[in-house]
């Protein structure tokens, strides 16, 4: 987001200049009003507002003083308004050049109310608490202070991470980048997305300024490999969060399951095929099919991830497994199988076929519910 991007800045600091304090209660004849705080982007021009108030015709103003706190919390003057001799300026560490302050409407001779104080070409060491004092006869002193907020609007980018594969683990790594660079006051970053996030803040490319650097964490898989996150920038100097989308590309070993077997098969069916899925990133590199007895029978024939068979005989009442192997892991599945004994029949009149199950053990017929024939 650019500073031409963010237009709700000038009716806020106007609205902001509206909301004055005073140490004085305004019951009283002389009140200094000021606003609390005062917003301003890094190399642009800040106004200190501060007027004086009174209903009474005889007050004179004998001397104007801008304070400003150091790092200690110390007040040391920074800007002095003479009714008469008009402005000077101590030596101060913050404020060494000429110039960079200026009494925006006060005047030698002229009757003196506002103290108004402008500082040229912001700098994030100008963040602080100013304090305006009227000297007045015969009341005495009056004042009200100012907190001057420095920002600087920060650029922010998002990318996906793809992780090594000579890196890779089944742990969780950092898929996301999102960064935040030369803010003030720091960014705040947050993912859409629910995992662990490691932020980190480091100081930006300006005096002043932070770079805040984030990674969202995730133990990669299938059910986020090109899931679409969003980073969510925060700063006092946007009008509405900055939205980053991120499409994720993460490398996750095999996800594998077995298909092609209907619980249908019938001892002597002339062939059959089981099918080795896999969902992966990188692509599979090797297949392997076996039994948990062991090696596979001598009618079950692999073809890469299809598994073959020809004839069904009794070896196939078995269960088959195959495991798949990428560059990130190996991932396995199982599947039982169950033969009939023989080709089903025609449906009866009740809607049911007769077969035989092929378990070492039944060898009569029972009635189990209509099925589809290979």
């Amino acid at each position: 987001m650019t500073r031409a991007a963010s237009t709700a800045w000038p009716p806020l600091l106007s609205l902001l200049s509206l909301c004055w304090t005073s140490t004085v209660a305004e019951t009283e004849t002389i009140v200094v009003q000021a606003p609390p705080h005062v917003r301003g982007f890094l190399g642009d021009n800040a106004t200190l507002q501060c007027k004086l108030h009174t209903q009474e015709k005889n007050v004179q103003v004998t001397l104007v003083t801008w304070m400003r706190q150091d790092l200690a919390g110390r007040p040391r003057s920074v800007a002095v308004f003479h009714p008469i001799r008009g402005p000077s300026f101590p030596s101060h560490p913050s404020f060494p050049e000429p110039g960079r302050l200026e009494f925006v409407a006060a005047r030698p001779g002229v009757e003196l109310r506002d103290a108004t104080l402008a500082v040229r070409g912001l700098r994030a060491e100008d963040e602080a608490n100013y304090t305006c004092h009227f000297a007045t006869f015969p009341h005495g002193s009056r004042s009200a202070s100012t907190w001057l907020h420095v920002l600087v609007q920060p650029q922010n980018k998002a990318d996906n991470l793809e992780v090594p594969l000579s890196l890779l683990s089944q742990e969780p790594v950092p898929v996301a980048l999102c960064i935040s660079t030369g803010g003030r006051p720091p960014a705040n970053i947050s993912w859409s997305l629910d995992g662990k996030a490691n932020t980190s803040q480091v100081p930006g490319p300006l005096p002043g300024t932070f770079t805040v650097t984030s990674f969202l964490i995730l133990t990669p898989s299938s059910q986020i490999n090109l899931k679409n996150v969003t980073c969510i920038v925060k700063h006092e100097s946007f009008e509405e969060p900055i939205l980053l989308p991120v499409t994720l590309r993460v490398h996750y070993p095999p996800e594998v399951s077995i298909s092609g077997y209907d619980d249908n098969w019938y001892l002597g069916q002339s062939e059959a095929t089981l099918s080795c899925d896999v969902r992966s990133n990188p692509e599979p590199t090797d297949y392997e099919w076996s039994t948990t007895t062991g090696s596979l029978p001598s009618s079950a024939v692999p073809k890469g991830n299809q598994l073959q068979i020809c004839p069904v005989d009794e070896l196939i009442n078995t269960t088959f497994t195959c495991s798949v192997t990428n560059a990130v892991g190996t991932g396995r599945a199982e599947l039982p199988i169950l033969l009939r004994g023989q080709r089903p029949s025609s449906p009866s009149a009740n809607g049911k076929v007769s077969y035989s199950v092929v378990n070492g053990n039944a060898s009569s017929p029972q009635e189990l519910p209509t099925a589809g024939t290979r």
